[in-house]
């Protein structure tokens, strides 16, 4: 790495107030500032950032959508209470040697206590040069470790072992078409001899154990379902057990196992749902961080559900970099780029996120690295190549994928864990009355399940694919902006100014334009609803949503609802 700017940020004994300390940087000292930081504030807002991310995925018009615009305002508090003073005097020096030497600005964060590694960090927004700093500069999350480790000597090609694990009682994977993803992202490098890919797609206690004793693997990458344990708080994966159920492994119990293989591999993916949730008491209780700390070198999480067009993306982008010999951190720059490639309002560059346990970043040390400077790399070698990779099935499907989600949100780890699940396509509404928003559901851990919704300003009303059992709850954020059809002031999810139109209002004591809901075919009356909400459901029914407005017909502009069903208790 060029440069590097390493700064720990922990909490002071005043509420409120933490402490941020420059321990490297390229102009030398080490400045610190006191800070002010409302991190309850920001953790409330993470449901609201993850359905902004999830709803970038579909294409917008708009210079700055209003999905955007949330993500860069967190950045930005997040970038300015950061490098504040000589701190932020020191991130502009380091920066600038980097550019003199032509290389990239190493930022690495060391978070001393547990609400902070809850914040999204990876949203870190530069309002001076407009830019976001993990899409121009490598970032790292960093876990401690009492000494440092050389890079893992590995003669080509990588080989990765791939687990499938889809137990019964949980939303079934589509596994030929996992494995098919996974394989077409990795194909290029395996034809080059750079990757080999193995597969265990019975993903047991026993059968992972029994393949990791076989040695030799320098990745894993595990495909199924995550979640988060609030009772426990720990983060869990789904394994399966011998009646072919959900076996919940802890990330404690996960990094012993691992620890079997020798040597262990240095690099591991999780891209299941919440495995990258952590609890905001303990800081090394979820999945990816539990890892990390237990002694892998390095893991990749998705904080974030993510579509299967920026997973394939950043998994073709990550692996690439990574057969070409370069640092992990750096490698998961590259599948943010490889993300950025997939349409130009997307976001989700934001929800890889990356923990590195110690100070060295790069994990292998093999002839792969120098392949790139120069000279064909050479033919793969004998059962190098892909297996049982099904035929070319012309398949194009590009609509978002909503993984399980419950508790704190956020998903999975180190190399590339790719949790993928098959859903519905996408419905949109025509703009008429009475019509579908366009839900994808999956019915997650403990029954809960999660879906997006577009509410077009125009639609008499919106129906959703979200069923409420008497006493169930649904937890509802929604973003984005309308416009009245009369003119005025654009709105949110909260409805116009104090005031503005009250004899356009369906339900009398609500603002005009604001998100309301009701339950189809039931004497559940209107309940309002705004930019968050949380209804327990009185009767049975389908969830129904619309704006308080009885003068439509004319307006322009959208929301995007996430709903959360959560069952009673």
């Amino acid at each position: 790495m060029d440069a590097v700017l390493e700064l720990e940020i922990g909490p002071t004994p005043e509420a409120g107030t933490y402490l941020v300390r420059v321990l490297r940087s390229e102009g030398g000292g080490e400045p610190s500032a006191s800070v002010r930081l409302d991190v309850d504030a920001l953790t409330a807002r993470r449901p609201l950032l993850e359905a902004s991310v999830l709803s970038s995925a579909v294409p917008s018009r708009r210079v700055l959508p209003a999905t955007e615009a949330a993500l860069r305002d967190v950045g930005r508090t997040l970038f300015e209470a950061t490098f504040q003073g000589e701190v932020g005097a020191a991130y502009r020096a380091s920066a600038a040697v980097a550019a003199e030497r032509e290389g990239r600005l190493q930022l690495v964060l060391r978070l001393t206590s547990a609400e902070l590694a809850a914040l999204p960090w990876e949203t870190l927004f530069d309002p001076t040069d407009g830019t976001y700093l993990c899409r121009r500069e490598p970032l790292v999350r960093h876990v401690p470790s009492p000494h440092s480790t050389a890079p893992l000597a590995i003669e080509r090609p990588l080989r990765i072992l791939a687990l499938v694990a889809s137990p019964r009682g949980l939303p079934q994977l589509d596994v030929e078409a996992e494995r098919e993803r996974l394989e077409d992202a990795l194909r290029p490098q395996v034809d080059a001899g750079l990757v080999e890919l193995a597969w265990l797609e019975e993903a047991s206690w026993a059968n992972v154990h029994a393949r990791l004793l076989e040695g030799g693997w320098h990745v894993l990458h595990f495909i199924g379902h995550g979640d988060y344990d609030e009772a426990a708080d720990e983060g869990v994966l789904a394994f399966v057990d011998p009646d072919g159920r959900a076996d919940l492994v802890p990330a404690h119990a996960l990094a012993d196992l691992l620890d079997e293989a020798e040597p262990t591999p240095p690099l591991v993916v999780l891209n299941s749902c919440d495995s990258g949730a952590a609890s905001p008491s303990d800081l090394f209780s979820g999945t990816a961080a539990a890892l990390a700390h237990s002694g892998i070198r390095s893991v990749v999480a998705m904080q974030y559900s993510i579509s299967d067009g920026a997973a394939l993306a950043f998994a073709r982008g990550f692996y690439t970099a990574l057969a070409q010999g370069r640092p992990v951190d750096d490698a998961v720059r590259s599948g943010r780029i490889g993300i950025l490639g997939t349409g130009r309002g997307t976001l989700e560059w934001v929800t890889p996120i990356l923990y590195v346990r110690g100070d060295e970043t790069r994990l292998f040390a093999s002839p792969a690295a120098g392949a790139a400077g120069g000279g064909a790399p050479p033919a793969a070698p004998p059962g190098s190549s892909v297996s049982g990779s099904p035929p070319a099935s012309g398949r194009t499907r590009a609509v978002p994928r909503w993984l399980p989600w419950a508790g704190v949100a956020a998903a999975a780890v180190a190399i590339v864990v790719a949790v993928l699940v098959a859903v519905r396509p996408w419905e949109t509404a025509d703009g008429g009355s009475d019509g579908s928003g366009g839900s994808d559901a999956v019915e997650g851990i403990g029954g809960t399940s999660r879906m997006v919704v577009q509410v077009d300003a125009d639609a008499t009303s919106t129906w959703t694919e979200a069923w409420c059992e008497e006493g169930s709850r649904l937890d509802i954020t929604a973003t984005g902006e309308a416009q009245p059809g009369a003119g005025g002031a654009p709105f949110g999810p909260d409805g116009m100014a104090e005031g503005v139109q009250p004899e356009d209002r369906i339900i009398a004591d609500v603002p005009t334009g604001a998100l309301i809901g009701s339950l189809e075919d039931t004497d559940d009356p209107l309940f309002p609803i705004g930019s968050n909400a949380h209804y327990v459901c009185p009767v049975s029914g389908t969830l129904v949503l619309g704006l308080n407005d009885t003068t439509i017909a004319d307006n322009t502009g959208a929301f995007e609802v996430t709903v959360t069903v959560v069952p009673a208790q």
